[in-house]
């Protein structure tokens, strides 16, 4: 038997007398072979992220690689109806469905029914029709009580071809709603695949009231074609609640995966105590120092940590004087259980989280003691049943900020996000814009109170085309055409038609010139209507008394605008959207930030959507705080896209950790602030968060396939694999930092071998690292004009300006309603002129 053991390996080591066991020579060989195994080449280990928060488990240190994400695309054939935003077309029923800002579970209300007129059935219809017949199709919605318990329902009412309801066979097509207090997805999925009804409208029953003030909310109201393999796996429950709530919430009319990311968090969760809710007495001193003086018992301050059900977690550190407290809380912030408390230094509390719980709130307090002055340093929250030395929170991300990652509607075919060569790249299959003002539409041929109008779409698939209306309604695809609200995208005739109604346009069928008019077609898609001067909108213009125009306001009333022909977009107006298959499909680089390295043992980490990355805001300053506010309610520019949580505030390029955060306001926003004396009012700041209205922004995507070096050789490898990229990317950024040379086809060549200066004569286009685009060019301007970008923006256009060539004072042009693909220019004073344009977007 040996009594000695090797520095290193810690094999046995025999020497004078000492007995060789047979069983410590074979662990010696077993230790050999374990280490020769971690330099001979193994294929890495994928690992796939589902949508959410979860745990990971590796074996050793090493970095997440060859990342690659589907698209995913859902279409809510309810439009925007079901986010109960205003009566839309909830306009048939037997009681008033009430519009209530005060209760809501997206965006600003939701719908309510109450039995102030009697505890009789209350029962309300939505007219937009639902054309079903032919699909297997998921519908539910989101509810809640706050008084009561009112039985509630959901049908599907299957329609004539006169719009009136054919009662046969209707029950099967609803559900019972017995709701609770905590808003909760009710739903139900159908097979329509044998139905013939000419199609279908949504209905919302209240059944029975139990009491005198019985209340019931509705709100995220869906209806979704789903595939076969879908619709079996609700049949065969393989689906559990939350992975229902996960895989299809509410989006308003049609969204695709937008802005995915993944977050690793640190070995340890708990942020520096900056970041957390801190008491009026206490300060933190350093990044995990907190400093408490207080007189008064239960002085807390609390950090709130996201964790999962039914997982041990461990806290420890010293709490000074005072202690550590751990509570579990629900998705809703709401108390499960208290854990305990961490009373010394060095000691450390162990627990398992119940199967409800989604944080932990972590408090720093004096508990029962009136007077305290004392400071707690060093708290640790760690996955699993052993405390951790301590170590400061360092968490992983990585982003794709304005990534678009749309599939059909079964998901056979979807655009991909890939890593290759340590860049990311995006294969798209679908292209999606807007159809607005600026874009070349004609008169194809007229029809019985609605005119077909037609635009060139040169790169789309046949049939493929995804059309929302300004309204949110989703237009159906339908061949031949034969009445209002239709589209159809041919690839043999390169063009997309939709029917437009007269009651949308103002076009009365009388009307004759429309085919000599494109800007008055033009000036529907930019939302105005065309209606007879001095009398009603409502009133069609039947070639009869003076053209002029008008917009809907946000009141339902109409705003004139005069008898000459819009050519800007209409305030508030939202146009038509498309979306549709490509033909071909294309590959371009993709801008990311960040990268993951998955540490040894369990990794918790998040994978969403929704990522604004770094959005410059300019903060307000408060002068009676003296304090500076990033999306307060006091700010009249917030964050564009709603706070649900913070990542990161930068002052210029460094992430400035001075905020802190609080929410507040007669909208509870979230906003960030921070003492005047820590702000710096020359720096640029941006800021990085998670969307709140992600219904309004993306759909979930539902995994992101990766995968992860399985021993130290693999480990090496990759790191040199990944250092080779680096330096490669870093070389080429040189290059182009050098050399910007602009071809003579009008396109920024960056890898140009020469200086030549950038020429006002050529149009031309540069595509930044960061994903920013900058353009510019010519254009000679009659009366009116549309200049066509040398490329088109990926996503938004922020900005178009034009100078006119000539000093004249006569010579004036106006610009605007720009497009994706192209702006509007025309002449203010002046005839015919030349402009150079400049146009920054991304």
């Amino acid at each position: 038997m040996s009594w000695n053991k090797t520095s290193n390996l810690k094999m046995h080591h025999w020497t004078g007398s000492d007995q060789v066991l047979r069983s410590e020579f074979n662990e010696n060989f077993e230790k050999i072979d374990a280490f020769a195994g971690q330099l001979l080449a193994e294929d890495p280990t994928p690992v796939r992220l589902s949508y959410g928060m979860q745990v990971v488990n590796v074996k050793q240190t090493s970095m997440l690689e060859n990342v690659s994400i589907k698209g995913r695309t859902l279409v809510n054939l309810l439009g925007r109806e079901g986010n109960f935003e205003n009566i839309g077309k909830w306009n048939e029923g037997s009681v008033d469905l009430i519009i209530d800002a005060s209760v809501r579970k997206f965006g600003n209300a939701s719908g309510k029914i109450d039995n102030s007129t009697g505890t009789s059935e209350k029962v309300y219809h939505n007219s937009q029709p639902l054309y079903l017949a032919g699909k297997y199709v998921l519908y539910g919605v989101w509810a809640r009580t706050v008084a009561g318990t009112p039985q509630g329902e959901l049908f599907l009412m299957v329609r004539n071809a006169d719009g009136t309801i054919k009662w046969i066979d209707n029950r099967h097509r609803s559900f019972y709603i017995n709701a609770t207090p905590e808003w909760r997805f009710y739903y139900q999925v159908l097979d329509l695949t044998g139905s013939s009804a000419p199609y279908y409208t949504a209905r919302i029953d209240v059944n029975t009231f139990g009491t005198a003030n019985d209340v019931i909310y509705y709100d995220g109201l869906v209806v979704y074609e789903i595939s076969r393999d879908e619709f079996t796996a609700f049949r065969e429950n393989k689906l559990s609640y939350d992975q229902v709530v996960a895989k299809y919430p509410y989006v308003d009319d049609v969204k695709h995966v937008n802005s995915p990311y993944v977050i690793k968090y640190g070995e340890n969760l708990l942020p520096p105590f900056h970041e957390w809710i801190l008491n009026l007495n206490a300060t933190a001193i350093e990044s995990y120092k907190l400093r408490l003086v207080t007189n008064t018992v239960d002085s807390y301050s609390t950090a709130r940590v996201a964790v999962l059900p039914d997982r041990h977690y461990t806290l420890s550190g010293d709490p000074g004087s005072g202690n550590y407290e751990v509570y579990a809380c629900d998705s809703g912030y709401n108390f499960i259980k208290e854990f305990g408390q961490v009373l010394a230094s060095n000691s450390s509390i162990t627990f398992k989280t119940p199967n409800t719980a989604s944080y932990l709130d972590i408090r720093a307090t004096n508990r029962n003691t009136a007077s305290i002055a004392t400071t707690f340093s060093q708290p640790m929250l760690n996955l699993g049943t052993a405390a951790k030395p301590f170590q400061p929170r360092n968490d992983d991300y990585l982003f794709f900020p304005n990534v678009q990652l749309a599939s059909n509607v079964d998901g056979t075919v979807y655009d991909t996000l890939f890593q290759r060569d340590g860049k990311f790249w995006k294969q798209a299959r679908f292209k999606t814009m807007d159809l607005d003002g600026s874009l070349g539409w004609r008169l194809y041929q007229d029809g019985s109170g609605y005119r077909v109008v037609e635009i060139s779409i040169t790169d789309g698939l046949s049939n493929t085309e995804k059309v929302i209306k300004y309204d949110g309604k989703i237009i159906p695809h339908v061949f031949p055409l034969t009445g209002t609200d239709q589209s159809i995208l041919s690839r043999s005739s390169r063009v997309l038609r939709l029917t437009v109604s007269n009651s949308d346009s103002g076009w009365g069928d009388l009307y004759k010139d429309l085919s000599q008019s494109t800007d008055e077609i033009r000036a529907y898609f930019f939302g105005y209507k065309m209606y007879v001067a001095g009398g009603s909108a409502d009133v069609h213009f039947n070639n009869s008394g003076t053209k002029a125009w008008a917009y809907r306001k946000a009141d339902g009333g109409w705003q004139d605008v005069g008898v000459n022909v819009p050519i800007t977009p209409a305030p508030g107006f939202t146009p038509y959207k498309l979306q549709y298959q490509l033909a071909e499909a294309t590959v371009e680089e993709i801008a990311f930030e960040g990268g993951i390295t998955l540490h040894e043992g369990a990794n918790q980490g998040e994978v969403g959507n929704g990522m604004v990355v770094r959005e410059k805001t300019i903060p307000f300053y408060d002068a009676f705080t003296n304090e500076y506010y990033i999306n307060a309610h006091s700010v009249k520019a917030p964050l564009r896209a709603g706070v649900r949580k913070y990542i990161a505030l930068h002052r210029g390029n460094c992430v400035d950790k001075k905020w802190s955060f609080g929410t507040g306001g007669p909208e509870s926003r979230n906003y960030a602030v921070v003492p005047a004396i820590n702000y710096d009012p020359t720096a640029a700041y941006t800021v990085t968060y998670l969307s709140l209205d992600q219904y309004a922004l993306t759909c979930n995507l539902e995994s992101i396939q990766g995968e992860y070096a399985s021993n130290l050789r693999t480990v090496v490898d990759a790191l040199a694999a990944h250092q080779a990229d680096v330096g490669a990317r870093v070389s080429a950024a040189e290059n182009v930092a050098r050399q910007v040379h602009i071809s003579q086809k009008g396109v920024v060549n960056p890898w140009g071998d020469n200086n030549s200066a950038i020429s006002k004569a050529i149009n031309g286009f540069q595509k930044l690292p960061s994903g920013l685009i900058l353009q510019w060019g010519k254009a000679t301007i009659t009366t009116t004009g549309t200049v066509t970008f040398p490329m088109a923006f990926p996503n938004y256009v922020m900005h178009v300006y034009g100078q006119v060539e000539t000093s004249a004072a006569s010579q004036t042009v106006g610009i605007g309603s720009y497009s994706n693909t192209q702006f509007s220019a025309w002449t203010v004073a002046g005839s015919q002129q030349t402009i150079h344009w400049f146009a920054i977007g991304y």
